[in-house]
């Protein structure tokens, strides 16, 4: 049978009028008088009474208007389930992010837009930490840290970071390329970020300090590497910090300076729950790791 004649069936009994409902159908009022008069004559029944005062559904038009309701509404599942075995359907994930990996961040995500427009990815900014605890328990699907992680977390290897001093521009007494900043430790104090906001960071400058035997004077523990910088910037002290932080600092009062040796340097990657299966999220690490170059 054709929906179109039952779709015109319930228009009309719906609004009681051949003139309303040829407008809603967007057609003339003969050719809308035309299809009921083929599905009455299909069915071989009467569906309405006409009348000065417009078409009233009769006992039997009565009867098979929920049914006719019942089959449009199912016709029109079966339509958009068809739809959705031959187009393809967006499909979001949820990544996780830090300082880290803001400088190339935005730039991947356009770059594995144009190769897979039909998989959005959401981002949320959020410590280390924060990032293993929602991939273990399925909150994110994947996240950009710093690596190794512990199983059943994965990661690979995107880019790399690196420990920098920075310090106020106006404490800085020479720039020589042969001078070790590491005797700025012995004149003014550090400013650490806070353990629980970056644990992995705190251990790794802790393992920095000890390997060099620096016991520099605490200064304070911020909540944040934005609040570091204010306090470097306005001459309390020193902080060690990822190069990353070059792209929150006021660059006019604070420097960055490259640290070497051993707990300077460490990778960072893009990281998955391997328990949790999710054809969408391992395509999408196959495309940046394989397709897309991180500058």
């Amino acid at each position: 049978m054709d929906t179109r004649l039952l779709n015109a069936f319930v228009v009309l009994a719906d609004t009681g009028h051949f003139g309303e409902a040829s407008k809603q159908l967007c057609i003339s009022q003969p050719a809308l008088t035309k299809q009921i008069k083929t599905l009455e004559s299909q069915l071989d029944i009467v569906l309405f009474e006409r009348g000065r005062h417009g078409a009233k559904l009769t006992q039997e038009g009565q009867y098979l208007l929920n049914q006719a309701q019942v089959v449009l509404r199912e016709s029109h599942i079966l339509e958009k389930q068809a739809r959705q075995l031959v187009e393809p359907q967006k499909v979001s994930l949820y990544a996780g992010f830090g300082l880290s990996s803001l400088s190339f961040i935005t730039s991947l995500l356009a770059r594995f837009n144009q190769i897979e427009p039909n998989i959005s990815v959401n981002i949320d900014d959020m410590s280390s930490h924060k990032m293993e605890e929602k991939l273990l328990i399925g909150e994110l699907d994947v996240a950009f840290s710093r690596l190794p992680v512990m199983p059943p977390l994965q990661g690979i290897a995107l880019t790399q970071e690196q420990l920098m001093l920075a310090i106020a521009t106006q404490h800085i007494t020479v720039l020589e390329a042969d001078y070790n900043p590491l005797h700025y430790f012995d004149s003014l104090g550090l400013i650490l970020l806070a353990p629980e906001k970056g644990k992995k960071l705190y251990q790794q400058i802790h393992a920095f300090l000890q390997q060099h035997k620096l016991a520099p004077r605490l200064l304070q523990q911020s909540q944040d590497i934005q609040t570091q910088l204010a306090l470097v910037a306005a001459g309390l002290g020193i902080a060690l910090v990822p190069k990353s932080a070059q792209l929150i600092c006021d660059k006019q009062r604070v420097t960055l300076l490259p640290l070497s040796g051993l707990y300077t340097q460490w990778k960072i990657g893009v990281i998955w729950n391997s328990n949790i299966k999710n054809k969408e999220r391992d395509l999408f690490i196959k495309i940046i790791t394989e397709k897309i170059d991180i500058k």
